[in-house]
């Protein structure tokens, strides 16, 4: 499943990443090695830690320990938007939606915050024309076009996460970080979302957190299963499937009637 026209190399080299409040241990000693052009799905219970990883990931949260490179490039002691300026960024928390303003408008704030122009000030008109087409671009890109002028207050919620994509995408990163993109959307938004991250891997490596299972085996090359805060398994979605240690610690149970794996993990995550 893999991209083929990319590189396979590491997008994403993680080691020994370890956060603790007090004395509890949110993230163990994680090692990641994520390759380029991939869609690599974390998994895994409730309080498994998958958002205090992106939080690490991303620099929203600073860690104990450990080391981040972002193809060779070292990432750890970077704050947040210096990630995101060196092409490491979390969709869904890069920049909020502005509901009084446009689809459009929300793109060219997010092209402009990418550029260092404050919008509607002291910017030339070149730049202004220059971050109005980029935006219009990513609304395209995002299947928002029709509603580039609409306020995104009026948005339905799936075309409103699209919007979140766009956000994120408008910052050009090289790695995407992806917290349930599939929250809250009914199936046909999933189907679109879906359809939506595939074509993705062809121009950046996503990193996706998502307890929609269906949604995860559609779309995942690896995936990395987090419990209690530590790697359990790293594998492909047919290793996952089949990994005995996930199907006891994940699905708690044996499968049964041989056709409860995709349905048991879904529920085990909601």
């Amino acid at each position: 499943m893999a991209h083929e026209t990319l590189s396979n190399s590491s997008a994403l080299l993680v080691t020994g990443l370890k956060k603790s409040y007090g004395g509890l241990a949110a993230t163990r000693d994680v090692t990641l090695d994520i390759a380029a052009g991939h869609v690599h799905a974390i998994i895994g219970p409730n309080g498994a830690g998958k958002t205090t990883l992106l939080s690490l990931l991303s620099g929203a949260l600073a860690a104990d320990a450990g080391e981040i490179f972002l193809f060779g490039e070292a990432m750890h002691e970077r704050a947040e938007q210096s990630r995101v300026s060196a092409g490491l960024a979390r969709s869904f928390q890069i920049t909020s939606v502005f509901d009084e303003l446009t689809v459009l408008e929300n793109l060219q704030v997010a092209v402009q915050r990418r550029q260092h122009v404050s919008y509607g000030f002291f910017h030339s008109s070149a730049q202004d024309k220059e971050a109005k087409d980029t935006a219009l671009s990513v609304a395209r890109r995002v299947g928002l076009e029709k509603f580039a002028h609409q306020l995104s207050s009026q948005l339905s919620h799936g075309s409103r996460r699209r919007l979140d994509v766009g956000l994120a995408i408008a910052c050009k990163p090289r790695v995407l970080l992806m917290d349930e993109p599939m929250a809250g959307m009914g199936h046909e938004e999933s189907g679109e979302m879906i359809a939506l991250i595939q074509s993705l891997k062809q121009e950046l490596t996503v990193v996706l957190v998502e307890h929609d299972m269906d949604a995860v085996f559609a779309l995942a090359d690896r995936i990395t299963v987090l419990v209690q805060g530590a790697v359990l398994a790293t594998g492909s979605v047919d290793e996952i499937r089949n990994n005995a240690e996930v199907k006891l610690a994940y699905l708690g149970e044996e499968e049964e009637d041989g056709n409860r794996d995709g349905e048991e993990m879904q529920e085990e995550t909601q």
